[in-house]
């Protein structure tokens, strides 16, 4: 509040008064505006904070205080980093967009200059993203359905040739009463082109289902072991290792679900590429890009790698090189890491294939 010196006169206490109703006038549009807002000043101290942001980045009785407080030790020194760039940037540079709070809100930093260029802090705008987000795995969901009728015809292959021989083994072991020796063959055939069937149905209905994503602490290390021992008593000859970063520490918000079905998928896919024998080594790995933060969930295997028309049309829905495969792996792992601010890349190694699923840490 501006105090009001005693020797004042009349039109000095007239021009007093209106700039008083001025900041005034400015902190209620400060504080109703319909985003998150924060200053941090020259000395990297937080001094203004609209009651969104206030709540967002949870700034409380550290306002007034270092923006070091508002984040966590670990990021502080790439916090450092991204401070100083701003302090040499050209005025109003933007500052990439990172999500934060279960990827609800979409957060700008823009450097705040005076007209000659000098410093004066940056500015921190949050965007609540919630509406939008939907539309996007409305949009998403769209996209599948879109592919699923292209592929049609394809299903319908992939369904007609296993019922064709069930037609026919049916038909077999009707005429022989069961006697034949080659009875118990035809029999695991059925159940064998059933269980194909049904993997289909069940890829389709996944496919059909749009996600919804249901945000809950997590602790990532011990989620992902328990897939992977899941998935090692199916593949007993494949050697596993799960290496995570020392920095790794505590739950991220992430989807249980879904993270599990990612670690699954990618698991499997990379076991039936090596034919049940081989090794598979799965990396945590933290990252750390301005002011973003990602982990990244790296696996590698020893098998053949991608095919190269694999690699070219890779989120493709129903591209498979498998014999019972459904093609719709892939284009699953990537909207799950998509719906999680991240992204699934895929490339060949020297020794293998690499699959990255990247989750935004935030």
């Amino acid at each position: 509040m501006l105090n009001e010196p005693q020797t004042l006169n009349s039109d000095e206490r007239e021009e007093l008064e209106s700039l008083r109703e001025r900041v005034a006038e400015f902190e209620d549009i400060i504080r109703c505006l319909p985003i998150g807002l924060i200053f941090i000043n020259a000395d990297d101290n937080v001094t203004l904070a609209n009651p969104i942001g206030a709540e967002i980045r949870c700034v409380g009785d550290r306002l007034g205080g270092s923006v070091e407080d508002c984040h966590p030790v670990g990021t502080h020194t790439t916090l450092g980093k991204v401070m100083d760039r701003f302090r040499t940037q050209p005025q109003m540079q933007e500052h990439p967009i990172v999500l934060e709070r279960m990827h609800r809100y979409e957060v700008t930093y823009s450097r705040v200059a005076r007209p000659d260029g000098e410093y004066r802090g940056v500015l921190w705008l949050s965007h609540d993203i919630s509406r939008r987000k939907k539309l996007e795995r409305e949009l998403m969901h769209a996209e599948r359905l879109a592919g699923l009728g292209r592929m049609a015809a394809k299903v319908a292959h992939d369904i007609k040739n296993p019922l064709n021989a069930i037609q026919g083994a049916a038909h077999f072991l009707q005429q022989d009463d069961g006697e034949s020796e080659h009875s118990e063959e035809l029999t695991t055939m059925i159940k064998d082109q059933v269980s194909r069937i049904a993997a289909l149905v069940t890829h389709l209905n996944a496919l059909t289902r749009p996600f919804e994503l249901t945000m809950e602490p997590v602790d990532l290390e011990k989620a992902i072991r328990d897939q992977l021992s899941a998935c090692s008593v199916s593949h007993p000859d494949i050697r596993w290792s799960l290496d995570t970063d020392a920095d790794i520490e505590g739950q991220i918000q992430v989807d249980r679900t879904l993270l599990e079905r990612l670690v699954w998928n990618a698991a499997e896919n990379a076991c039936l590429s090596m034919d049940g024998d081989g090794r598979l080594e799965i990396r945590i790995r933290r990252r750390h890009e301005e002011d973003a933060g990602w982990v990244d969930i790296e696996f590698e295997d020893s098998g053949p790698g991608f095919p190269a028309e694999v690699l070219q049309n890779l989120f493709e829905p129903f591209l498979t090189t498998r014999e019972n495969g459904t093609g719709l792996g892939l284009t699953i792992m990537r909207e799950i890491c998509l719906l999680h601010g991240g992204d699934l890349t895929i490339e060949n190694t020297d020794s293998g294939a690499l699959v990255t699923a990247r989750l935004s840490a935030r």
